[in-house]
């Protein structure tokens, strides 16, 4: 049984990966409010408030039976200025995990996303008791692809007409188990501070 993650911080040449929090909701708020361009590619509609998402963001770990779940905070090293999000869901027992993530768009093209993801990959591989990840893009979503194939993702199959409320699209499905990352995994954080719970 693993032990739950109490903190955990990690750092690119780019940006960190920093646990979320409320305070970073009005920042993620100005992101994504109305911003069709990259909420036509989520499943989730975006925040309907501010508020709303202050209570979304408010805890960054969250436990359940399937396995525990985490929210970091994407922030732009330097400027520390809260460029997007990632979702590390799913995760323990049977040891499989999927990830998810947007980007505002003032950030995009510049690798932070491509170096984000590897970031998380290498949490999910090296820290916790993960066999194997899985992501999916909407069809179309080539920056999201380029994003999962630069680091080692191989797509899978491509799912017709799935429905997220009232939307149907095609999504295409990736994967990315422990022993592909093993062999070609790019490199591991300048630092990183991971702590664990004490076990009663």
């Amino acid at each position: 049984m693993p032990l739950s993650v109490e903190h955990a911080s990690l750092s690119g040449k780019k940006i960190r990966l920093v646990p979320m929090a409320a305070s970073y909701a009005e920042r993620a708020f100005e992101l994504l409010d109305g911003q069709e361009e990259i909420l036509r590619w989520l499943v989730w509609t975006g925040p309907r408030s501010l508020e709303e998402l202050r209570e979304f963001y408010r805890h960054w770990h969250l436990p359940s039976e399937e396995g525990d779940s985490y929210r970091f905070a994407i922030v732009e090293r330097g400027s520390e200025a809260l460029v997007g999000a990632v979702d590390l869901s799913h995760l323990g027992h049977p040891g499989t995990g999927d990830i998810g993530y947007w980007i505002g768009q003032p950030y995009q093209g510049r690798g932070f996303m491509v170096e984000a993801a590897a970031l998380t990959i290498w949490f999910a591989f090296q820290h916790l008791e993960t066999s194997s990840l899985a992501a999916w893009a909407f069809v179309g979503n080539t920056g999201s692809r380029k994003v999962l194939e630069r680091n080692g993702f191989r797509l899978v199959r491509t799912a017709l007409g799935r429905r997220y409320d009232e939307r149907v699209v095609d999504e295409w499905s990736f994967a990315l188990t422990r022993a592909e990352w093993l062999r070609s995994r790019g490199p591991q954080p300048d630092l990183e501070d991971v702590r664990f719970l004490s076990p009663d």
